[in-house]
């Protein structure tokens, strides 16, 4: 499976993960098992960012050192694209 593919995958579960947080967020209920739920998708909607981002970086160098061969260019520039996101 291809990189893209894979990264459109993760964006996608991302998506439905972040509605799922809310919807649930919103629906007002205090239960203890509900809070848990909760803390759970949140942790596992930073995991997923987590591994798309470095998905994506690994992506980037590969592109780099395959088309351009200026892999060092790619690099400066990751740190950028980091503190651009909110992670």
């Amino acid at each position: 499976m291809q990189t893209s593919n894979i990264l459109h995958l993760l964006r996608v579960q991302e998506t439905r993960l972040d509605a799922k947080i809310r919807r649930t967020e919103n629906n007002g209920s205090a239960d203890k098992l509900m809070t848990l739920e909760v803390f759970g998708m949140k942790l596992f909607s930073k995991i997923l960012k987590g591994v798309s981002n470095a998905l994506w970086i690994t992506h980037l160098l590969k592109t780099s050192i395959m088309i351009v061969r200026t892999p060092l260019t790619t690099l400066k520039c990751i740190p950028k694209a980091i503190m651009g996101h909110s992670l």
